[in-house]
């Protein structure tokens, strides 16, 4: 990784359900494929809130496969539940799966801030359940024992 750039608001951090990437150069929209993607952007998502967290940015990619170069970007993202680019080659796909993110692939230039408004949306009104894989362990805990907790 190049730099990486980590935004707090007013000292204060806040809590989020998820963290999603987004493979963007122009910081406007999903303009970068994942593999040779120089710049993520990650948000958090919480009930009243979307938050940018981190600016990663990683060297200009060579043309061609390099499993090292895919190996940072998959380290440096796995703590988000969802990464968004334009394309997402097949072993960087299953390499992501592995990792437990999602891929998700959307048509160049999908301008950033209605994605992030939809994905909020769906998240407060009905969470896809990759919206919640990746809990804090803590969480996924207490959502079992309210689960063992309700009538059978």
């Amino acid at each position: 990784m190049e730099r990486k750039l980590t935004v707090i608001e007013d000292n204060q951090q806040r809590e989020h359900a998820f963290m999603v990437a987004f493979a963007s150069e122009s910081k406007q929209w999903v303009d970068q494929h994942f593999g040779s993607a120089h710049t993520f952007l990650i948000y958090g998502f919480g009930e009243q809130h979307i938050q940018l967290l981190e600016a990663l940015q990683f060297e200009r990619a060579k043309p061609g496969h390099d499993k090292g170069r895919l190996s940072e970007r998959i380290e440096a993202l796995s703590q988000c539940a969802a990464v968004f680019s334009n394309a997402c080659g097949h072993s960087a796909n299953q390499m992501l799966q592995q990792a437990g993110v999602r891929s998700m692939m959307v048509d160049n230039n999908v301008e950033l801030s209605s994605l992030l408004n939809n994905i909020h949306q769906q998240f407060v009104q009905q969470p896809l359940p990759w919206m919640k894989s990746k809990q804090q362990p803590e969480l996924q805990l207490e959502r079992l024992n309210e689960l063992l907790d309700e009538p059978w």
